[in-house]
């Protein structure tokens, strides 16, 4: 699994346990067959719903998109050490090692986003998540550092890449997305109709939408509260994320900001709409650390948020909802 990041994140519906591993045939109508699977990816439960010509091909898709997530969560794991980032890790301060073309898109991708959010996402965060990682606070805390911002710990050269002594890279804050939208692409390239790819219910991707609608999938957003709803949303041809910070520490470890080392234990919920998971992921984060002040940031690149803090509920103009 990616790492001890998924626990952190706000379900947006629930998953009952009795669909950890199942597999049905949900609809058939003239012309397309509606398949659902459900299986265990990155720490978490994985539900494909495909649509396509018929069952027999619905199915089969359904599979390869499952198989692309586990072949993603082999690439950005942190938790084994065969993973191919779990190796880029170990090897810092020794220079360059070759890396996949996949690694490599997904490492400047990273950087691109980092950029993007000010900072408020960095998969730098590495040894500071590993810090702050147990059931005791570190002491004294650690700070953040050149090694700690992706952009001054990683050096790219084509497939090769090299990290800074003391450098690590935590991909739990896109990874999902990563793996989401290389599924999608999966999807498309096999001639789905349409197909709804939900990690766990914090990460979402609508290919397409529900046969014989005119409108998307429609998704449940939940509160900060627990089984708090403030309402549902159609999403076609987008991404949903949505993360939390608590009042305290958990077992899963704080949500740490890359840009100051320190945990945020302020209790805030970021849901974030965007063309593509990887970037609702990383947007999400940042609405975590930044707070409201994400919103500049987060319109300029086409990006709808929505928070809710002590304040109450606040989005963008793009964000609707319905009751």
């Amino acid at each position: 699994m990616i790492g001890a990041a998924s626990a952190r994140r706000c379900r947006v519906a629930s998953l009952p346990v009795a669909l950890v591993v199942m597999a049905a045939l949900l609809t058939s109508a003239a012309g397309a067959a509606t398949f659902r699977t459900g299986q265990p990816v990155m720490g978490t439960v994985l539900q494909v719903t495909v649509v396509a010509a018929d069952e027999a091909r619905a199915r089969e898709l359904a599979e390869a998109a499952i198989a692309e997530a586990r072949r993603w969560d082999d690439i950005l794991t942190t938790w084994r050490p065969e993973g191919e980032l779990a190796r880029l890790n170990a090897h810092a301060g020794r220079g360059f090692i070759s890396i996949s073309p996949d690694l490599a898109n997904a490492l400047r991708r990273m950087v691109v986003l980092a950029a993007a959010t000010d900072g408020s996402f960095d998969p730098g965060v590495g040894p500071l998540v590993a810090a702050w990682r147990g059931p005791q606070p570190p002491a004294p805390p650690p700070v953040a550092s050149r090694a700690t911002r992706i952009a001054t710990a990683l050096r790219l050269d084509g497939r090769r890449a090299a990290l800074r002594a003391g450098a690590s890279l935590d991909a739990g804050g896109v990874g999902k997305g990563m793996a989401l939208d290389a599924m999608a692409a999966r999807l498309r390239r096999r001639g789905a109709q349409a197909a709804f790819l939900d990690f766990g219910g914090s990460s979402q991707l609508a290919l397409g939408g529900v046969p014989d609608a005119a409108g998307g999938w429609s998704v449940v957003v939940s509160g900060l509260a627990p089984d708090s709803v403030l309402g549902a949303l159609l999403l076609r041809r987008a991404a949903l994320s949505t993360s939390r910070a608590t009042a305290g520490p958990d077992a899963a470890g704080p949500i740490i900001d890359p840009r100051s080392g320190a945990p945020i234990f302020t209790p805030r919920l970021g849901t974030v709409r965007a063309a593509d998971a990887t970037s609702a992921e990383a947007w999400s984060k940042a609405a975590i650390i930044a707070g409201r002040a994400a919103f500049p940031a987060a319109r300029r690149h086409h990006v709808e948020m929505l928070i809710e803090d002590a304040q109450g509920v606040a989005m963008t103009a793009g964000f609707t909802l319905s009751r």
